[in-house]
C-alpha cells in the first residue's frame, strides 16, 4: 500500500504542558483516532543548534527519541496539522512510503 512515514525525533527532557513531547503527541495522535505507532529511544543526535544529545550514565533525559507513524495520507496530513496547531515544539520527517501486512493476523506475542 501507498502511504507515509511520520517521524516525531526530540530529546526526552522537552516538555509540552507537562507532559513529555512524545506522550503529548501520541495524545493527539490518540484523539484523531491514530493508535499504531512505535517509540524508539536513540543513542544520539545533533539538534539544529548544534548542540549534541546523547544517553549519559548517570543522565538520561537528553536521549533523543523518536516516535514513527506509518499512515496514509490524510492520516499523516490530519496528525502533522493537528500537532502544529497543539504548538508541540518537534522536529517531524514525513516521507511516502510503501508499506505491507504480511502473514497472518495475530496479535499474540
Amino acid at each position: 500500500m501507498k502511504g507515509f512515514e511520520v517521524i516525531f525525533i526530540a530529546p526526552r527532557s522537552r516538555r509540552h504542558e507537562g507532559a513529555s513531547v512524545m506522550d503529548a503527541i501520541v495524545d493527539v495522535a490518540s484523539r484523531n483516532g491514530i493508535g499504531r505507532y512505535t517509540r524508539r529511544d536513540d543513542a544520539g543526535g545533533v539538534g539544529a543548534n548544534g548542540h549534541t544529545h546523547s544517553a549519559h550514565f548517570f543522565e538520561a533525559t537528553d536521549e533523543p527519541e523518536e516516535l514513527m507513524f506509518v499512515l496514509d495520507g490524510g492520516e499523516a496530513d490530519t496528525l502533522v496539522r493537528s500537532v502544529e496547531d497543539a504548538g508541540i515544539h518537534v522536529f517531524c520527517v514525513r516521507r511516502a512510503i510503501d508499506y505491507f501486512q504480511l502473514g497472518d493476523h495475530d496479535d499474540t506475542p
